[in-house]
């Protein structure tokens, strides 16, 4: 039951992101332009942009589509982005981990860019603990969602959350070529204004 009703609410999320997206191409008058992709041939995982208020904490969902008759057996994605004003707090395990018996780790690790400036970078290995390989892969859909908070003195600002990802077969352990990781950003916004909803697109 409770899968079930993270199903529900995840379908209903998704329903909610796609009129908004409707609503905004409406208004620009053209759809949003992405880089072409393979879907047959390309292992994707896609990270959804989020928006929040200083001192908020935001959710940024991770969704994983693998390419067409391939099965993945592990997982690793890196995100790393400036932190002065964005901290990870926690992982949640998604529907389709949880479904799919997959185990999720993560780890922070602070740091500082060629300028100086705080950063943090997070690596995320999704796989199978079971000593016997399953039948079937890392199944499509949400695998997680990473809660994170802004800080009290957070600035308006919109942060890059950068992704490089990496993926190894089920059985054989051997790397997959075409693996894409897409980015996402976390707008800061100014205080009293009305945060979007965290949205996830199945169009990568």
């Amino acid at each position: 039951m409770k899968s079930f009703r993270k199903f529900m609410v995840g379908g209903l999320l998704v329903a909610v992101c796609l009129a908004q997206r409707a609503g905004a191409q409406g208004e620009s008058g053209k759809p949003e332009q992405k880089e072409p992709i393979d879907p047959k041939t390309t292992t994707r995982l896609t990270l959804g942009s989020s928006s929040g208020t200083p001192g908020a904490s935001v959710v940024v969902p991770l969704y994983f589509t693998p390419a067409q008759g391939v099965d993945v057996g592990r997982l690793k994605l890196e995100v790393d982005y400036v932190s002065a004003n964005l901290k990870f707090t926690k992982l949640d395990v998604g529907i389709a981990a949880e479904m799919g018996g997959v185990d999720l780790q993560i780890e922070a690790k602070d740091g500082k860019n060629e300028k100086d400036v705080e950063t943090q970078t997070l690596r995320i290995t999704a796989s199978f603990l079971s000593p016997e390989p399953p039948k079937k892969g890392i199944p499509p859909g949400l695998l997680a969602y990473l809660t994170m908070k802004i800080s009290e003195n957070g600035r308006p600002a919109s942060i890059t959350l950068r992704a490089a990802a990496e993926a190894s077969e089920l059985g054989t352990n051997k790397p997959l070529q075409n693996v894409r990781a897409f980015e996402a950003k976390v707008d800061v916004l100014a205080p009293g204004t009305q945060p979007i909803m965290s949205c996830f697109f199945f169009t990568h």
